[in-house]
């Protein structure tokens, strides 16, 4: 026989699915705190008599073979037939702002691959730099010898790779520009007006 708290997780989970609430937007519902919410949800707390004639209003209008874990595995679902159409406006204000992040990030991106495209010419030219400025003898205290020291300490660090979280910042907006270009097409095969059939 299954706990009181499952019972009453199933509950809570069946109303919030059915009527798409967020944990919080039920506790304000229910005239309770999130954190009770949560805790039944949890199976921490259990569900009272109060709080169940509370949610006694909108449990009455879910069916009572909708089953909440079933149905959020399911495939999205459309629209009903009779919701009204999407705002082109808004649409296309959403795609044209995707454009406007994804060549922000474009250019973001591109920074970065020319540092490491120069990092790496300075790695294939460091052999023979170091070559072209040796070290001076110990005792020389020379001007020149004092450039040689600061330019061979100097070259190593404009040859040095590009530490990890530079190369994975690269490919984390090379991710997000892609989604953007895609949501950007959805949006605009959406706003594509409708061929006569």
């Amino acid at each position: 026989m299954p706990r009181r708290a499952r019972v009453s997780l199933n509950v809570l989970a069946r109303v919030r699915a059915w009527f798409g609430l967020r944990q919080d937007q039920l506790a304000l519902f229910l005239g309770v705190s999130p954190s009770l919410v949560q805790g039944i949800e949890s199976g921490r707390r259990r569900l009272t008599e109060e709080v169940a004639l509370a949610l006694l209003p909108l449990l009455q209008r879910v069916p009572p073979d909708y089953n909440a874990p079933l149905e959020a595995a399911a495939p999205a679902l459309a629209l009903p037939p009779d919701a009204p159409g999407p705002e082109a406006a808004e649409l296309d204000f959403r795609r044209r702002t995707c454009l406007q992040q994804a060549v922000g990030l474009r250019q973001e991106a591109d920074k970065l691959a020319a540092q490491a495209r120069a990092t790496a010419r300075w790695a294939q030219a460091l052999p023979a730099l170091l070559t072209t400025y040796p070290a001076p003898a110990p005792d020389d205290n020379t001007e020149t010898a004092q450039r040689r020291i600061w330019l061979r300490g100097w070259l190593p660090r404009q040859a040095r790779p590009l530490p990890p979280a530079t190369s994975t910042r690269w490919h984390l907006l090379q991710a997000h520009i892609t989604a953007l270009e895609a949501e950007a097409a959805a949006l605009a095969a959406l706003l594509e007006p409708q061929q006569p059939k």
